[in-house]
């Protein structure tokens, strides 16, 4: 039994060190999945697409890229035209 008591008291120390690596690791973990459930919220995804394309609509200044802004209206318009050919075709 000597041996078994010794054997369990050697152990402890360990058992206790990892009991406490795997609390840290486990706090980790449920930070970084809060951290990505508040990045992927629908709304702040919404938010940033509406804010990237601004961004490309618009300068460092706020003003309107006109260039921009003609190329995506003739892709729309492109778009819907060849729609609209082939429904008749």
């Amino acid at each position: 039994m000597n041996e078994q008591g010794a054997s369990k008291e050697s152990e402890n120390p360990r058992l206790a060190e990892l009991q406490s690596e795997i609390e840290v690791a486990r706090a980790a973990f449920i930070n970084s999945v809060t951290q990505l459930r508040e990045q992927t919220a629908p709304g702040l995804l919404a938010q940033r697409g509406l804010h990237a394309a601004q961004g490309w609509f618009t300068d460092d200044f706020g003003a309107i890229r006109t260039k921009r802004v003609a190329i995506a209206g003739a892709v729309v318009v492109g778009v819907v035209a060849i729609k609209l050919l082939r429904r008749r075709g």
